[in-house]
């Protein structure tokens, strides 16, 4: 048994990585797709991906979404032959050991609906339900039509940054320093791009987009300053923005809500979208397992 770990993964390992998936997920009937993204983790140092070999084949994977100082979210995979033989457990050994040197607190399992294995490692490892997100999507042609335009989706640069972690902070109770983070890594990423909705003069929303490939791109960060909802604004930049990804030429667009935020996941349907696969998380503190 080889532990390899990565900050980013390059083509040969990524490869590596979405076989094994594939044969995870057609072997549990699943749809879902782990997260390997690194480039909004707040600390690029951090070993973030873990893969398991058994001689020359990827056997198990792990991956680490860190976009805060306190908290990760966890997602993991192992061959369905060759589960039961403590290879996840292995590879959350060093998981938490690179948690422990950065002081993160905090850990969400990020586990699909219907993956029975997966509840029943997490059920083991005494994690607690917290909440569910929904994956959902909107195919080209989707609602974009807007009534009285208010508003204008201004693309930003890292001149608004200041007032782009404003807006975090007030919109989603986020800290500076993770908001400072989160905003720096999109707005300096080759494949996302981060706006501000103004009304008047005055920036009181923010959206971002991630452009996953020529025909799909990721809505994500979509929100308007407490005091101006209720009035339909959320409604317009949501407009907006895939008034101008259809422009782009997107095809499909995608996004995740949290099952509890009752007001945009209507919103989001009312525009079109529909789940594509939903998302349970359970947390455990990094402390239980030290």
């Amino acid at each position: 048994m080889i532990i390899k770990k990565y900050r980013s993964l390059n083509e040969t390992t990524m490869s590596e990585v979405l076989d094994l998936e594939k044969d995870c997920n057609d072997y549990d009937e699943l749809r879902g797709s782990v997260f390997l993204d690194t480039s909004l983790n707040f600390n690029q140092m951090i070993q973030s991906i873990f893969l398991l070999y058994e001689g020359r084949m990827l056997i198990s994977m792990l991956s680490m979404f860190i976009p805060s100082h306190q908290e990760v979210e966890i997602s993991a995979m192992t061959r369905p032959e060759y589960r039961k033989r403590g290879y996840f457990k292995a590879l959350l050994f060093q998981a938490v050991e690179e948690l422990c040197l950065h002081n993160i607190s905090d850990i969400l399992f990020v586990c699909e609906r219907p993956s029975d294995s997966g509840k029943q490692v997490l059920n083991r490892l005494q994690a607690v339900f917290e909440h569910s997100e929904y994956y959902m999507s909107l195919n080209r042609g989707g609602k974009a039509d807007i009534e009285n335009q208010r508003l204008v989706l201004s693309k930003s640069t890292l001149r608004d940054l200041e007032t782009i972690i404003q807006l975090s902070c007030k919109i989603f109770d986020d800290n500076d320093e993770d908001a400072r983070s989160l905003i720096e890594n999109c707005l300096n990423s080759e494949s996302r791009d981060q706006y501000l909705a103004i009304l008047g003069d005055k920036p009181m929303g923010m959206v971002s987009v991630n452009h996953l490939s020529d025909e799909e791109a990721s809505i994500f960060g979509l929100g308007i300053l407490p005091e101006y909802r209720s009035f339909g604004y959320g409604k317009e930049l949501l407009g907006l923005i895939l008034k101008d990804l259809w422009r782009l030429g997107k095809q499909q667009i995608t996004l995740e809500v949290d099952s509890e935020n009752d007001r945009a996941f209507a919103l989001y349907q009312r525009m079109g979208f529909r789940i594509e696969v939903a998302y349970d998380y359970y947390r455990k503190q990094v402390s239980d397992f030290c």
